[in-house]
């Protein structure tokens, strides 16, 4: 149950933020297409990397896992909100 919740759920954080970044992209853009991509390659990285954290930190406490896990899990999100100002401010 502990690795569902700190793999899945982030996980499904992740597609439903990309989900958006690419509904949010102006009509035609290669932003949708830059985020779906991101997403391809960082999803699975994320969740090697979660997996691995959660499996190390197992005897430490909740509290400093929490960090760890937020910047991991903010990663890509961020990645994709950035490529989607650039494609609207740029006009990609």
């Amino acid at each position: 149950m502990k690795f569902l919740a700190t793999i899945g759920l982030p996980i499904l954080l992740q597609a439903g933020f990309t989900w958006l970044i690419i509904n949010a992209a102006p009509g035609g853009s290669f932003g949708g297409l830059g985020a779906l991509l991101f997403a391809g390659i960082g999803m699975p990285i994320t969740a090697v990397l979660l997996f691995l954290l959660t499996r190390a930190g197992s005897g430490r406490g909740v509290s400093g896992q929490i960090l760890r896990w937020a910047l991991v899990t903010l990663a890509l999100p961020l990645t994709q909100l950035g490529l989607l100002v650039l494609v609207s401010v740029f006009r990609l």
